[in-house]
């Protein structure tokens, strides 16, 4: 991703549809997901993974969260964001399917 760039990659991502979404939680910087099995410093923030999350427009079919690692979480920030990006990535199918 880093070779071509992140918004080149997401507007390839744009052209697939349908696709299935895998979060690997190590993505974070660790200031915002300590909880994650490889902390790396310089990873992404929340606001910059929402913003790319919500830049997909192919049809989200499925999704999966990984990399989360309960016992290096600090106040349960971690367990916080999985779920917020789990609420957006649900909201996003919820609203490709044009469900009632």
């Amino acid at each position: 991703v880093f070779e071509i760039g992140r918004k080149r990659a997401l507007d390839e991502v744009k052209t697939w549809c349908p696709v299935y979404v895998s979060f690997d939680m190590d993505v974070l910087d660790p200031a915002f997901a300590p909880g994650v099995s490889h902390r790396e410093p310089g990873g992404m923030s929340v606001r910059e993974v929402l913003e790319h999350l919500h830049s997909i427009t192919a049809t989200i079919v499925g999704a999966d969260l990984v990399e989360y690692n309960p016992s290096r979480d600090v106040s349960d920030l971690t367990a916080t964001v999985a779920g917020k990006i789990l609420k957006e990535l649900l909201g996003k199918m919820l609203m490709a399917c044009n469900c009632p």
